[in-house]
């Protein structure tokens, strides 16, 4: 019982001060607009270059993931956003998010056709799609409060994950569920930009709900935490 008033607490006050965060950066959400029209552009001028166009949406792609990152680094670490950290974010973690995406092309490309061309092909790449899903769950926010090597980040991402896999997936499944309901909507017409206005938003507040909750969990273990709450802190 004590370990769930614990967590709930640790909850309450990360959901908290995430929606103070996020309101008080909002022009932060705009970003993700921003993020989606860079691509969509980037993907129209490099679709006659073939596979080097591929490379460069791939690239786009990374340095977009790496600026809203960065992005939420500076919400969760100084409450703050600036133009300046918007203008310089989309380098700070480009190699780091090149590296991981390249590890995974690596498998998927070598263990891919294998795994599918067996008889429960398909089966095993679902439970290994899964797999990667739980253990590697916590690489985003590894990348931009860790600083490890692109190897290091699934095996850090890893161990987070075994020590702390009851505290951390609640909040994750349940932003993720939110997320996917509002995507899966029948909504056409001008709803559509509402649509995804909200779904935006989701992704924001989740996003920096999760670096809160990481921060919280790597710098603490289950008995401390359940030590500070026995002495009165949050």
């Amino acid at each position: 019982m004590e370990w769930f008033v614990v967590t709930f607490n640790m909850y309450k006050q990360a959901f908290s001060r995430a929606a103070v965060l996020a309101l008080k950066n909002w022009p932060v959400i705009g970003s993700l607009f921003a993020y989606s029209l860079v691509i969509f552009v980037a993907r129209m001028l490099t679709f006659p270059l073939g596979y080097a166009g591929g490379l460069i949406v791939t690239l786009v792609n990374a340095a977009c993931f790496s600026s809203f990152l960065y992005l939420v680094e500076m919400m969760v670490r100084t409450s703050k956003v600036s133009w300046e950290d918007f203008g310089r974010s989309f380098g700070v973690y480009l190699g780091d998010v090149v590296g991981v995406m390249f590890l995974f092309w690596i498998f998927s490309m070598l263990a891919g056709p294998v795994i599918l061309s067996s008889p429960q092909g398909d089966l095993i790449y679902a439970v290994i799609l899964l797999g990667v899903f739980v253990l590697l769950n916590a690489v985003p926010e590894l990348i931009y409060l860790g600083h490890h090597s692109s190897l290091a980040l699934l095996a850090e991402s890893y161990n987070f994950i075994a020590a702390n896999w009851i505290e951390w997936f609640p909040a994750t499944l349940l932003i993720g569920a939110l997320a996917y309901g509002v995507y899966q909507l029948p909504i056409g017409g001008i709803a559509a930009y509402l649509q995804a206005a909200v779904l935006a938003l989701i992704v924001y507040f989740g996003m920096v709900v999760r670096g809160l909750l990481f921060v919280d969990l790597a710098g603490s273990s289950r008995r401390a935490r359940a030590f500070r709450y026995r002495a009165g802190g949050r």
